[in-house]
């Protein structure tokens, strides 16, 4: 029964491990693509004044950005404290 025990708990750890850093992986390259975007759309910035359409693109890509960083500050405070929680389990098992 131990024996069994301890098999699943080295697959499960394992799992969570490969879970974790390839969830991590994904949104560090959606991270980048976003902060691609923003650049892009700064840039492109005077180029849709001249063309008379800041206000119907701007607006809508301003929303969009700061809906994607206070997703992005929720994803940090809760891999902050996923991080802390398994310091402290860590400590308590040592």
């Amino acid at each position: 029964m131990i024996k069994h025990l301890r098999h699943a708990a080295i697959h499960a750890r394992r799992f969570l491990h490969t879970a974790y850093h390839g969830g991590r992986k994904f949104l560090q390259n959606v991270d980048v693509y976003a902060n691609m975007a923003k650049r892009l759309l700064a840039a492109s910035q005077p180029m849709l004044q001249d063309l008379g359409v800041q206000d119907q693109v701007m607006g809508p890509a301003m929303r969009g950005i700061a809906k994607y960083d206070q997703a992005k500050a929720d994803v940090m405070n809760i891999s902050q404290k996923g991080e802390d929680y398994y310091s402290r389990i860590a400590a308590a098992v040592n």
